[in-house]
């Protein structure tokens, strides 16, 4: 399979290069004009650069610190009351982080 794809390959850019060779000898005919022609097989015909990365060395890794997770606060309902002018709001929770802050 690689054999014939290097063939055909080489196929393709040989008839390129017949063929540009062919409109090289028209170019003085058409000195006003521009005229461009590409193509693209896609074909490798060399392989990719293969980038090697070496292995962390062996060692001895601690293990991560155990630490207890605390709630950061506790939620406190709040029951409704009468404000100064009359008016009641309404109950609510709010979150009492108690003396320490956490």
């Amino acid at each position: 399979m690689r054999v014939a794809k290097r063939s055909l390959a080489a196929l393709v850019i040989g008839a390129l290069l017949v063929i540009g060779l062919l409109l090289l000898a028209t170019e003085p005919a058409s000195a006003r004009t521009n005229f461009a022609f590409g193509f693209n097989l896609a074909v490798p015909l060399t392989p990719y650069p293969a980038y090697v990365y070496p292995y962390s060395p062996p060692g001895y890794y601690p293990p991560v610190p155990y630490r207890p997770v605390y709630p950061p606060c506790a939620r406190v309902w709040v029951p409704g009351y009468y404000d100064g002018y009359g008016n009641w709001v309404f109950g609510y929770y709010r979150y009492d982080c108690g003396y320490y802050g956490y």
